[in-house]
């Protein structure tokens, strides 16, 4: 497959329509589409955790179920030493998977076998760590192409920072994470929310984990139990 990098995405009028999750999501989908990647989740990184976090996923189209794999075959794109160390990485890294042992090798239930991953450190104005990852089954970009999905990634980063980010630094829930954790301590799964509220299962999923690291909980139950127990649901 061709890089599609000789004509940059950079997002168009939608960036500047983009105002909740739904759209970002709409955005990262189509910018990462445009590229011949298949996959992106955007993840905060810390210099005290561990990398790769599965709570510090801000918005992916990586499903629930398969985000173990989908980092476990990143660290191993990278290589030990780059993924060790990727929270102090300011520069793009690349590199591509091979089978992971202990999964099968087949597309089916290895999907992430043999991609091409491409690692975005982004930055806050105040300096906190995010990253932008992209997998696809497609060669590894060159220097050009990645120096185009930068510049995208970080004018779609900054608006996101300057439309939802900001809100959630504040510790607030918004009047849709508090919607879905209702639904939550009712016993509804993300793809019955999904249905009740109109929403894609990822946007629900994109929701809970922001209402999970707002609350400082470890899991959904944690998360419900602390939101009862602070009157923020009844």
């Amino acid at each position: 497959m061709t890089n599609a990098g000789a004509v940059p995405f950079h997002a168009g009028p939608e960036l500047s329509r983009a105002i909740n999750r739904t759209d970002f999501f709409r955005l990262l989908k189509a910018a990462a589409q445009h590229y011949n990647f298949d996959n992106f989740t955007l993840a905060r990184i810390s210099e005290v955790a561990t990398p790769f976090g599965e709570r510090e996923v801000v918005i992916t189209n990586v499903v629930e179920r398969r985000m173990s794999l989908f980092i476990k075959t990143l660290k191993e794109a990278l290589g030990t030493a780059k993924a060790r160390t990727a929270q102090f990485l300011t520069a793009p890294v690349h590199g591509k998977s091979t089978a992971i042992e202990g999964y099968p090798s087949d597309l089916i239930f290895n999907e992430f076998s043999g991609s091409s991953f491409l690692f975005i450190p982004l930055f806050t104005p105040e300096g906190r760590r995010y990253c932008l990852v992209l997998s696809g089954q497609r060669q590894e970009p060159d220097q050009g192409e990645v120096a185009d999905i930068l510049l995208d990634a970080m004018r779609i980063f900054d608006k996101l920072y300057e439309e939802i980010l900001t809100q959630e630094m504040s510790g607030r829930l918004t009047q849709r994470e508090t919607e879905i954790v209702k639904w939550t301590s009712e016993g509804k799964t993300s793809a019955e929310i999904a249905i009740i509220l109109g929403l894609s299962e990822h946007t629900v999923n994109s929701h809970i984990t922001a209402a999970v690291r707002k609350l400082d909980a470890v899991n959904r139950v944690h998360m419900v139990a602390i939101a009862l127990r602070n009157g923020l649901v009844s």
